[in-house]
């Protein structure tokens, strides 16, 4: 059995297509756990879905797409992959800013899961082979990625941790601020602010 060192050394020598498969299998996990779930549950799962796509296309768009737009001549697959990206950012941002029932959330997120499938897709079968024949480092970019996805992560708990905070401040002073259940208000603003 290795280590937690061994363990931590692995996934950090993870490379940029294995981790980004990664990423999608446990999105598309998420996605069939929402199918099945109730109500209470299907926000939470929401929440984490968006969280993870954020997470995802912004390491996609900062990191993998201009290293491979340099490597291969891929211009049409990486801009149609960047508008699927804008598509299901939009979503989410519907998601998270409105109040939304049970019945248009799960629309939504049909909607988005439909959008998600059809870019990892494209993403495997047409862009990760290429990149795979391509001279890149993919070992020093998957440390990259990974690196630049666990500080988003972290930006985004804290922004979810000040958000609660800030909500138990105003339930206890008698106001209550609007959100969509299930606490996804948080995260593109987080992202944004990281980048000046």
């Amino acid at each position: 059995m290795p280590s937690k060192k061994q363990s931590e050394k692995q996934e950090k020598s993870q490379d940029a297509i294995q981790l980004l498969r990664q990423d999608h299998d446990e999105v598309r996990k998420l996605f069939e756990e929402f199918e099945s779930a109730d109500e209470d549950r299907k926000f939470e799962l929401a929440a984490e879905i968006c969280q993870a796509l954020t997470v995802h296309s912004t390491i996609e768009e900062e990191i993998f797409y201009p290293q491979v737009r340099a490597a291969i001549d891929a211009e049409d697959l990486l801009t149609e992959a960047e508008i699927e990206h804008d598509s299901v950012k939009q979503l989410i941002e519907r998601v998270q800013d409105g109040e939304v029932d049970e019945i248009q959330l799960t629309a939504m997120m049909k909607v988005m899961s439909e959008y998600v499938n059809h870019h990892v897709n494209e993403e495997q079968r047409k862009i990760f082979p290429r990149v795979r024949r391509a001279e890149l480092d993919l070992e020093a970019m998957g440390t990259e990625l990974l690196e630049r996805k666990t500080e988003l992560e972290s930006e985004l708990q804290d922004a979810i941790t000040d958000q609660a905070d800030e909500l138990d401040e105003s339930a206890g002073s008698g106001g209550q601020k609007g959100r969509s259940r299930g606490g996804m208000a948080a995260s593109e603003d987080v992202i944004d602010d990281s980048e000046e």
